[in-house]
């Protein structure tokens, strides 16, 4: 985990998560769902869209430098997953939670 915080802006594989964990990949997969109960893909994108979530609040970065610094890829991919996972688009999001006093 420490290694997909210090690492998420990057491209990131199962076989790199394995290396660092002196693992096999098999065993990857079975260490994260055991104790996180989900794939190491999905806790990458997870880690990723809360760093995006934070940005979109905290910064006045575009959407497609978010993107990019969390390793979402292009604007289009981010904003399809985001909305896959949050229930609205990063505009929204970051229009929502700006002018929120939480």
């Amino acid at each position: 985990m420490v290694y997909v915080h210090e690492n998420f802006a990057d491209k990131i594989t199962v076989s790199d998560l394995a290396k660092v964990g002196y693992i096999s990949e098999r065993d990857c997969f079975r260490v994260f769902q055991e104790c996180l109960h989900m794939t190491p893909i999905e806790y990458i994108t997870n880690y990723r869209l809360q760093k995006a979530c934070y940005m979109l609040v905290h910064s006045k970065d575009t959407i497609s430098a978010i993107s990019q610094e969390c390793g979402l890829g292009s604007s289009s991919f981010f904003g399809k997953t985001f909305r896959e996972h949050m229930g609205m688009t990063p505009m929204e999001y970051r229009k929502k939670w700006r002018n929120s006093d939480i």
